[in-house]
């Protein structure tokens, strides 16, 4: 599916990938963070030793910073997505016209999965719907 990015998502990206050295993919905003989609590889590169890459970027957006690795499936970015959380399946369903994706965690990192206030999952079903237009995204 084609995303369409809008002139402050591209102003982002090439802050990023100047800042940074890898390439950014896509980036979504939430209310209060900044969700890059890294291209596979690039992932150590824009966190930086010891993590100094991300912090400084955090402070040049005054936001939260999240990266993500991109994925070639539907699968594999939700796998990526909700990581920490150990991903044990990823299901693809119809429902009444619509796209599911059920993905099923341990139990005991499911609270990971969900994230403070449902943050984490949240920013899964926006990034799903942006990137492979799975219309849900629910936890198993």
């Amino acid at each position: 599916m084609a995303v369409t990015i809008s002139n402050n998502e591209i102003q982002a990206i090439n802050m990023f990938e100047a800042r940074t050295g890898a390439r950014a993919n896509d980036v979504v905003f939430t209310d209060d963070t900044v969700i890059f989609m890294v291209q596979k590889g690039d992932l150590g590169r824009a966190i930086g030793r010891n993590g100094a890459t991300i912090m400084g970027l955090k402070k040049a957006l005054d936001k939260e910073v999240e990266l993500v690795e991109s994925a070639d499936t539907l699968e594999g970015l939700l796998a990526n997505l909700f990581r920490p959380a150990q991903v044990t399946e990823v299901r693809l369903e119809e429902r009444d016209g619509k796209k599911v994706a059920v993905v099923k965690v341990d139990a005991k990192s499911k609270g990971l999965a969900i994230g403070k206030g449902g943050k984490r999952i949240n920013s899964a079903r926006i990034i799903a719907k942006r990137c492979f237009d799975c219309d849900e995204v629910r936890l198993a």
